[in-house]
């Protein structure tokens, strides 16, 4: 394999690249050869001239990296020899504009990447010229606007990323109606227009994060949609409709209510309504979801709504830095992972707290209970009907911690036996001989499974 792949370099070399393979990184890989370029100085045409000519002339070339070169000018009549190449990376550079002479040259372009320039506008129908292009980036620009000069233009993009520009409106997406992902983040649209995304049948995963929307109403959405993320706007109203989407993203936002109509989303798996403003969760029933996030809300205690009945699938469930006055399960729960984290105002977990939570059936649960600063007191036998495969009680107020907390039988002079990890990191212990079985039994299987969880262990 060796020798095949150093061939391959040699007649690369031999057959044109001997001056470029100098400076840049000459290498070939399952797709065709790459001539890598990337951080290597070539701010000036002399330099960036090279071999280019003859390129095209024996091995085609497949993807041509130029990006952090700080290039101002491209040198358009070498680069339209390349009529092969496939991928062109023009990245964190110094460029202003987009000559359509690349695209209307560069036949078998697939994939252009133009993130990180300094372009303040771009006139979009200068793309119908590209009809291989299927991937295209303009993000990390200063663009205000996509512009069309022509009518009755398509492309044929699938994937259009123009993220963390200054965009207010979409009047650019309906030249690409094959899009299948688009990425919006980082703009400053207020609104998503009734009819802009609705008719995009194949688009399957946006990303409209971090703009400045203030409502959220998916029936101007897509059916074919998959994949939405919406964290980090001002969204306070939410309207659902029937949706094939499997994962949606609403952190950060200032939700106080979710109503019933969630039920709608019918195939949803993963949920995350972090950081907004829910005091209560809906009694919906979601067959599909596997993962929820109510992190960050004002939930007093876990909603008697989160449960086995109304979620069977779910795997994993986080709560963490609410207001909860204590952390118990109120209905039947299997999970795989359960998290509780950043929480001030529970002191205590008693015997009650999880005897509605379980593992899921033939499997082990990872519960996750760290940094929460009142949190001082647990007593034994909390988690005895569970099957454990991590315990992670660290950076809580613990002082002490009862000997029967845990099932010492899991604690398997074999060490592959061994059923789970404990983390006791962080916590204000105070030394005595009540602490004794952490000596004994905790601490020298740790010293072999994983040392690190000594490291702050006092």
């Amino acid at each position: 394999m060796f020798n095949i792949i150093a061939l391959s370099l040699l007649f690369l070399c031999n057959e044109c690249l001997c001056d470029i393979c100098e400076v840049c990184g000459c290498f070939t890989s399952n797709v065709g050869p790459i001539i890598d370029c990337h951080d290597r100085h070539l701010g000036t045409n002399e330099v960036l001239n090279f071999d280019l000519l003859t390129l095209d002339k024996h091995q085609s070339l497949n993807k041509l990296i130029f990006s952090k070169n700080n290039i101002v000018l491209l040198p358009l009549n070498e680069l339209k020899h390349l009529k092969h190449l496939k991928g062109l990376d023009l990245s964190q550079n110094k460029l202003d504009n987009i000559h359509s002479d690349i695209l209307k040259n560069l036949n078998e372009l697939e994939d252009l990447d133009y993130s990180s320039n300094l372009l303040w506008d771009f006139d979009i129908s200068v793309l119908s010229t590209a009809s291989s292009l299927s991937k295209f980036n303009l993000s990390y620009n200063h663009m205000n606007n996509l512009e069309k000069s022509s009518k009755n233009v398509t492309t044929k993009l699938k994937v259009f990323d123009v993220s963390h520009n200054n965009l207010v409106d979409l009047n650019f997406l309906d030249v690409m109606p094959e899009l299948e992902y688009l990425n919006l983040s980082f703009n400053k649209f207020t609104t998503l227009p009734v009819n802009s995304l609705l008719y995009m049948q194949h688009l399957k995963i946006l990303h409209v994060n971090n703009n400045q929307l203030l409502s959220l109403n998916l029936q101007n959405l897509p059916l074919s949609l998959l994949e939405l993320y919406t964290e980090n706007n001002f969204i306070n109203i939410i309207s659902f409709q029937k949706s094939s989407i499997h994962t949606l993203n609403i952190q950060n936002n200032s939700i106080s209510n979710i109503c019933n109509n969630l039920t709608l989303l019918e195939e949803l798996k993963k949920l995350n309504i972090s950081g907004n403003f829910l005091s209560n969760f809906p009694e919906v029933f979601l067959k599909s979801l596997e993962t929820l996030d109510v992190s960050f809300n004002n939930l007093t205690i876990i909603p008697e709504t989160i449960s086995i009945k109304n979620f069977p699938s779910l795997r994993i469930f986080k709560i963490s830095g609410n207001h909860l006055k204590d952390i118990k399960i109120r209905s039947e729960l299997n999970l795989e992972i359960f998290e509780v984290k950043f929480t001030k105002t529970f002191e205590k977990i008693d015997q009650e707290t999880f005897l509605m939570l379980k593992e899921k059936k033939n499997s082990c649960i990872n519960i996750t209970i760290s940094n929460n600063k009142k949190l001082s007191v647990i007593e034994e036998n909390v988690f005895r009907h569970m099957n454990i495969c991590s315990l992670d009680l660290s950076n809580n107020y613990f002082t002490h911690l009862p000997s029967k907390l845990f099932n010492i039988n899991v604690y398997n002079k074999n060490v592959s036996n061994l059923k789970y990890l404990i983390n006791l990191q962080g916590n204000p212990f105070i030394c005595n001989c009540s602490l004794q079985w952490i000596l004994n039994e905790l601490v020298p299987k740790l010293y072999i499974t994983n040392p690190n969880f000594l490291e702050d262990l006092r």
